[in-house]
């Protein structure tokens, strides 16, 4: 090859170079949306493993707001909404724009409205790496001075978008709402900017739910948050022969990417191992068998031999405040029911 040739073929790859570069700066990156499970892709590159990390976040953050702004705190909201944030609300005429006009309604409205925050389910359905939608679904119980309560089962939908900020040692990056978008049928008086106050007008009261206690948050094996009161969890449970793991609720199955030590690491004190493949809610113990426990939905948990007295002592000792008193032990004419089947409560 002539030195020319080689000299002109520099020149050709430096030009490129400099031509993506400028279009990157110029059109803003044109990534794609990460494919297949964001678990899987972190493990083969850094960058993706951020990405994840920052979607985590998103989604911890995108629960936390919600719950303090059901607990009528409103700081996390204001603080993390961008200055062009449009905000949808559930009923018609419920749209709002800006972060000044934001701030102004929600600090002119006066109510004695409070709130139940009942299971949350989270995800993220557009893992872009500088623009993220959180989706949210639950269940939102509003209490009236009346004594009256109202339920709805809503969605909230927020656009998570990554904005360079100006800081004192340089340039920075922050994560900051743009969209917020609920939604859940209902009418609506003329009267309501936001809160549905007068909404105890035109409908019909439900009963108000207990107020849990505790929640545990767990992350499912399709990628989605769930944050569950603690008295709705039965148990957990490992997949036979393989590395999954199940959380058996009054309301299902969810299969998790979580480990039975890191649960107990996490929540101490609220489940009892009593199995290598289980753990369990003492709350939902209804009765004691030899080498048996049985649960509130029927389903019985083996008990190895060896840790049976103890594990029996501990779930005595577990519900011996509760309002139902302490399990039944196992009478001399009932039989020991069989082994759960984990075949049987596949999702």
């Amino acid at each position: 090859m002539q030195p020319f040739s080689v000299i002109s073929l520099a020149i050709y790859a430096i030009s490129l170079a400099f031509l993506n570069v400028l279009l990157y700066y110029v059109l803003g990156t044109n990534e794609k949306p990460t494919e297949g499970n964001p678990a899987e892709n972190a493990d083969r590159d850094p960058q993706d493993r951020k990405d994840a990390m920052k979607t985590e976040d998103l989604i911890d953050r995108s629960i936390y707001i919600i719950t303090e702004y059901y607990k009528n705190n409103l700081e996390p909201f204001f603080e993390n909404i961008s200055d062009d944030i449009l905000w949808i609300g559930p009923a018609e005429r419920q749209q709002i724009q800006g972060r000044e006009n934001v701030i102004r309604i929600w600090k002119a409205e006066k109510h004695a409205l409070t709130f139940t925050l009942g299971d949350i389910k989270a995800r993220c359905v557009s893992p872009h790496s500088r623009v993220k939608e959180i989706l949210l679904h639950y269940d939102i119980y509003t209490h009236y001075p009346s004594g009256n309560t109202y339920v709805h089962n809503q969605w909230i939908h927020y656009t998570w978008r990554e904005k360079r900020v100006r800081t004192v040692s340089g340039w920075d990056s922050r994560q900051e709402i743009v969209l917020l978008h609920i939604s859940n049928w209902q009418e609506n008086s003329s009267q309501d900017m936001v809160y549905p106050v007068h909404y105890e007008h035109t409908s019909a009261a439900a009963l108000p739910p207990a107020r849990p206690g505790r929640y545990v948050t767990v992350k499912a094996s399709d990628m989605s948050v769930h944050r569950t009161a603690a008295d709705h969890i039965l148990y957990f449970e490992t997949v036979k022969h393989s590395a999954r793991l199940q959380m058996h609720t009054t309301d299902g199955v969810v299969l998790l990417r979580e480990t039975l030590p890191g649960l107990e690491k996490k929540y101490p004190g609220l489940f009892l191992r009593v199995h290598a493949s289980y753990l369990l809610n003492p709350a939902h113990v209804r009765e004691i068998r030899r080498f048996f426990v049985t649960l509130s939905d029927g389903t019985a948990l083996p008990i190895p031999e060896k840790n049976y007295t103890r594990i029996k002592r501990m779930i005595l000792q577990e519900n011996a405040e509760e309002p139902g008193g302490a399990p039944q032990p196992p009478s001399p004419q009932t039989h020991s029911p069989q082994p759960h089947s984990t075949q049987t409560h596949s999702p």
